[in-house]
């Protein structure tokens, strides 16, 4: 690799409080290694199914997304106090395919877990695992804050009143 491609850490952003942790990481990372953020959002919508629910163009949709990204690396940033060199990237194309590509000559590539209900069996979500078993760079998996509080609150202890 070459000393350009091994300073960059690519973030995959979504707007979620997962992908906020995510990024608090990469930016942490960027800082202390001297390394560029990447920040990037893979997003799909087509007119029958528009995830956004309010967008009719695909460069309405593509608009909407980076405002969503914008915002979500101001508070980042604002969280952090310092920032790394920085980029933005928004590209129409499943999320695990865009970060995977972008990451290829990456020092590494940030995910969040994922947001499963605790019922669910998964560990990770469908983007970080795709990241996980396609990625050349290394994956790290911030887990959603949420998941991580129901971890650490330990098993739920259910009594009755024999009263």
């Amino acid at each position: 690799m070459s000393e350009q491609e091994d300073s960059v850490i690519v973030v995959g952003v979504d707007g979620t409080a997962g992908s906020d942790a995510a990024l608090d990481f990469a930016l942490a990372e960027g800082l202390s290694r001297g390394c560029t953020v990447e920040v990037v959002t893979g997003w799909l919508w087509t007119p029958s199914s528009d995830a956004l629910g309010r967008t009719t163009t695909l460069a309405e949709g593509r608009a909407e997304v980076s405002r969503t990204q914008d915002a979500q690396l101001a508070a980042a940033l604002s969280r952090s106090g310092a920032t790394p060199t920085l980029s933005q990237v928004v590209v129409h194309d499943y999320p695990g395919r865009v970060l995977v590509a972008r990451a290829d000559h990456a020092a590494m590539l940030v995910v969040s877990g994922g947001s499963q209900g605790p019922a669910s069996r998964k560990s990770v979500g469908s983007v970080a695992e795709y990241c996980v078993r396609h990625s050349v760079a290394p994956v790290v998996v911030v887990p959603d804050p949420a998941r991580a509080r129901r971890r650490t609150a330990g098993p739920l202890l259910v009594t009755t009143d024999a009263s």
